[in-house]
């Protein structure tokens, strides 16, 4: 990983004294709740202001919910009214940067003059506004004061390039950049140097810079592929510029969305100004953030109590900084925001990514990929409806594309719209196949929606081609024998297949039970009980495997427990179908005279759960 190397780096920008203690506390303890939010400390005189319990109050909301924009005006007016509390001031600040808010400005003149208030943050801020006012020779005294930073230390190079360029210094921005040595980060530095290069009308050594960064880059950057795809056509070049795009493009499923708009725009430069390569310089910086927020997010699964190192929140909080400082200076920048709105989505803050989502123009050649995760997001938040006209949408724009009618599929299934999700599949399958990329995962998809709207047929038929695609894959082999074992349709085959992919995944207990239930229709209830207690102890709360348990009780002459069981099943809300089968067994528990299965039969039944399907489920998705 290349970020791997830059974890101590990281720890040190983040221990920096950046944030408020109360917001440090958050970034420690993850997500914000209403307790843990930024907590009020109250004025050093009293006599000089007063809290503004409101605009607290509407603050700390915001900031639960992701919403820095508004987090950053409540805080600020909380601030107006007390203006001795230099712990709101600076969580104003905070917000304000993390906002991409131009109010962050002037509080970071503020905060310089508080106790402890210069930091590398406010003085990246104060070099940003700096450039963007013109006046790059303090833009460069600015960043230079924020030097002593790891972090920032990486960055400089590319900030700094980007200030001599503005006044004039190309050959010294350039030379800048490239000569360093050694740093994970050289394709990187060598991609800026080509734009410096491009920007300050050198075109000839940029094509040779951008053509070095090609080399160095490990697989399609984005930027660096637009930008020497610019190159290229710029030089009438134009089969290779389209060539090169199109490289990327097909080899990224999402990007391969905007393929038409990206094509459309490939003369464009992404980096026109000595601004937008700043913020691109910010971008990369939260992008390299992000990757370490993913990997400590995986070690802190595997090492739950391990204190020793930031959690996967604080690198987001750091990110967020980065894309708020490129906002800042770039508003337009589409790549900013779709990062953005992938750590608010992460992060539960769901509504605030989709407004960041919203403020991408459709005029931007990656609209359609915001358009995409907007489907998504809306898909997730259940606004199905909205979900499915968008990508009903992109599929109409991208006919040959599998990604948007998969994703379509998905969401007709969640409104359980079986034939229309079978349809969606059934284009994606067509079109994955054209293109030699068929999965099993398709396949096993549109096996679902074929199951669940009755189909059998055809969802064998699909789940046997996916197993001939991943035939360890232990899903597959659970859903193709549990529902033969549903059937009792070749019970021998279907213990096969849950032997199987019992030994691939011995720990599933949605596996075992799927096993243990084959077992009892086979008559071996001795195995069968084992199975099925063991699944019912990992999965207490599921109401078909006490069903399962409780049939095989019966069935071994253990009526009591049977009915037990069968009543705890019935309580744990089963879907429709799932209920269907636990009270024919009460009633046949009821008509055999045991009295409490009588009971439970006469009394009231509790609204059945949603839906007059049966929902995905532990045995089918």
């Amino acid at each position: 990983m290349l970020f791997c190397r830059l974890l101590p780096t990281v720890f040190l920008l983040l221990s920096v004294s950046v944030l408020t203690p109360a917001l440090s506390a958050q970034a420690a303890d993850g997500p914000k709740t209403a307790q843990t939010a930024p907590r009020q400390t109250g004025p050093q005189n009293h006599s000089e202001g007063h809290v503004d319990s409101g605009a607290f109050l509407t603050a700390v909301v915001a900031t639960h919910n992701g919403d820095d924009l508004e987090a950053a005006r409540a805080f600020r007016a909380a601030a107006a009214a007390d203006p001795a509390s230099q712990e709101l001031l600076k969580q104003a600040f905070v917000r304000s940067v993390l906002a991409g808010d131009p109010e962050a400005v002037p509080l970071a003149r503020i905060n310089t003059r508080l106790p402890g208030g210069q930091t590398i943050i406010s003085s990246l801020v104060l070099g940003n506004d700096a450039a963007m006012h013109g006046d790059w020779a303090a833009a460069s005294r600015f960043y230079k004061q924020a030097e002593a930073d790891p972090m920032a230390h990486l960055i400089m190079p590319m900030l700094q390039a980007w200030c001599h360029q503005a006044q004039g210094q190309v050959d010294d921005a350039i030379l800048s950049l490239t000569q360093i040595q050694g740093s994970v980060l050289v394709p990187f530095y060598t991609l800026h140097a080509a734009m410096v290069a491009q920007v300050g009308q050198k075109p000839a050594l940029a094509g040779d810079l951008f053509a070095q960064s090609a080399r160095l880059m490990p697989g399609f950057d984005l930027l660096l592929t637009r930008s020497y795809a610019a190159w290229y056509w710029s030089q009438g070049q134009q089969s290779k510029a389209r060539a090169l795009l199109r490289g990327m493009i097909d080899s990224d499923p999402v990007l391969a969305l905007a393929g038409t708009q990206l094509q459309a725009s490939i003369s464009h430069f992404p980096v026109a100004t000595p601004q937008q390569g700043l913020a691109r310089a910010y971008v990369l910086t939260a992008f390299l953030l992000r990757q370490q927020s993913r990997q400590q997010a995986r070690q802190n699964n595997a090492a739950p109590h391990n204190r020793h190192v930031p959690d996967d929140h604080q690198f987001d909080e750091a990110s967020r900084l980065m894309l708020g400082f490129a906002l800042g200076l770039d508003p337009h920048l589409a790549e900013a925001r779709l990062m953005l709105a992938e750590i608010q989505d992460d992060e539960g803050h769901q509504t605030a990514a989709r407004e960041t989502l919203l403020r991408i123009p459709e005029t931007d050649p990656l609209a359609p990929v915001a358009a995409f995760r907007l489907a998504l997001a809306d898909g997730a938040t259940g606004h199905l409806d909205e979900a499915r006209s968008k990508l009903s949408q992109l599929v109409q724009d991208s006919p040959n594309l599998e990604l948007p009618a998969r994703a379509l599929g998905n969401t007709l299934s969640a409104q359980k719209d079986w034939k229309g999700a079978v349809a969606a599949y059934s284009k994606a399958i067509t079109l994955a196949k054209a293109q030699k990329k068929l999965d099993w995962s398709l396949l096993f998809l549109r096996a679902a929606a074929y199951h669940e709207a009755g189909d059998w047929p055809h969802a064998k038929e699909d789940l046997k081609a996916a197993l001939a695609l991943a035939p360890d894959e232990p899903v597959l082999l659970n859903f193709l024998g549990y529902s033969m074992a549903e059937r009792k349709e070749d019970l021998p085959e279907a213990e096969k297949l849950l032997r199987r992919a019992v030994a691939l995944d011995p720990q599933d207990a949605a596996i075992r039970d799927s096993l243990g239930w084959v077992r009892v229709e086979q008559g071996d209830l001795r195995e069968g009980l084992i199975l099925l207690e063991g699944a019912a102890e990992q999965t207490p709360e599921d109401p078909e495997v006490n069903y399962h348990l409780g049939e095989a009780y019966w069935r071994s002459g253990r009526k009591t427990e049977a009915v037990d069981q069968w009543n705890v099943a019935l309580g744990l809300k089963p879907e429709p179908a799932d209920e269907a089968l636990i009270r024919a067994a009460l009633a046949r528990a009821a008509a055999a005279g045991d009295k409490k299965a009588e009971q439970i039969e006469q009394a009231p039944h509790a609204p059945a759960a949603e839906g007059s399907e049966k929902a995905e489920g532990k045995h089918t998705p």
